[in-house]
């Protein structure tokens, strides 16, 4: 994984916390700290992991043998934290939910059908899996893919949209495995303005699309994987790159944390603006060094012992030659 997109991964996180941080200190205090443009994070995210999926596995495409090392590989990395964070929040908030069977099941399973209840931020993952699916398709046979793209861009409200920030990765993976001219940073530059741009916008009332972002966020990527390959790191700081390897753990867990913070805030009848602010603040350390914590006591060791399933008949195979 390239040091660079460890840094903006980092970056996108922290968007996205500021964003639901934002919006429950508005709805509990009245504070104007509303950060919109932080949910863009997610517009980072969507190109980012097509990136990531392709240049991991585009030698797989056409070789149906390789997809089950594919599928447990991606398996490994969503559902395991993810059902972890997922079973603890509902446990916790048993009494105060009315989620039928049929609900948890979906939720726990990710199927790309409504809203997720109890993990509201899941909602992502759901496109992250229809993604994987149509990647898995690919590996097995093009046609599939593209005939259920199809199916997925009429069925699915919205699919267009984010099945195109998914493919705007897996272009600019294509790319940047050429000889591209440009220099990296100066490539960089324009990705991270344009997309600081699209924020801007979007902080003062406008509407930008998810195309915009992730337009920016594709050239953004390029830039920061050029810049890299020629010996430019940006974000190579060690706590930047452990934001980065925790950001899956923190985009999980950040909302119930802040959620659970404000409301304990209430409970003690902290209603002051003052108070307010020393709830955000305490929020925005918590929220995310709970995540790191979760990533490194949890989510790292079980996805270590999990990706070494995979590998271990290959190793005891290779010690018995």
């Amino acid at each position: 994984m390239f040091k660079s997109l460890q840094a903006a991964r980092a970056v996108a996180a922290g968007m996205v916390v500021l964003f639901h941080l934002g919006s429950v200190a508005e709805k509990y205090f009245g504070l104007p700290l509303t950060a919109d443009w932080g949910r863009a994070g997610v517009e980072f995210f969507f190109v980012l992991s097509g990136f990531i999926i392709t240049n991991a596995h585009w030698a797989d495409i056409g070789r149906p043998e390789r997809l089950a090392r594919f599928a447990w590989k991606r398996f490994v990395r969503i559902y395991p934290t993810y059902w972890m964070v997922f079973l603890l929040v509902f446990a916790l908030a048993f009494r105060v939910v009315n989620v039928s069977p049929y609900e948890a099941l979906r939720a726990l399973t990710l199927a790309p059908t409504g809203a997720t209840p109890i993990l509201t931020v899941a909602w992502s993952l759901h496109w992250e899996m229809v993604f994987y699916a149509l990647f898995a398709l690919l590996i097995v046979h093009p046609a599939l893919a593209l005939a259920a793209f199809m199916a997925a861009a009429v069925w699915m409200p919205n699919s267009p949209y984010y099945l195109l920030l998914f493919l705007l990765g897996v272009g600019c993976a294509r790319v940047s495995q050429r000889d591209v001219k440009v220099p990296g940073w100066m490539l960089a530059v324009v990705g991270a303005a344009g997309y600081g741009l699209a924020c801007h916008v979007e902080a003062s009332g406008g509407n930008p699309t998810a195309i915009a972002y992730g337009l920016a966020a594709s050239v953004l990527i390029l830039g920061l994987v050029r810049s890299e390959i020629t010996g430019h790191v940006f974000g190579a700081h060690p706590l930047v790159q452990l934001l980065g390897d925790a950001s899956y753990s923190i985009y999980l867990v950040h909302y119930p944390i802040i959620s659970a913070i404000f409301k304990a805030a209430m409970a003690l009848d902290m209603h002051s603006p003052a108070a307010g602010i020393a709830v955000y603040a305490l929020a925005l350390l918590v929220a995310p060094g709970v995540g790191i914590a979760f990533h490194l006591l949890v989510e790292r060791p079980v996805i270590a012992r999990l990706q070494f399933a995979l590998t271990f008949p290959r190793v005891a195979l290779a010690s018995n030659k």
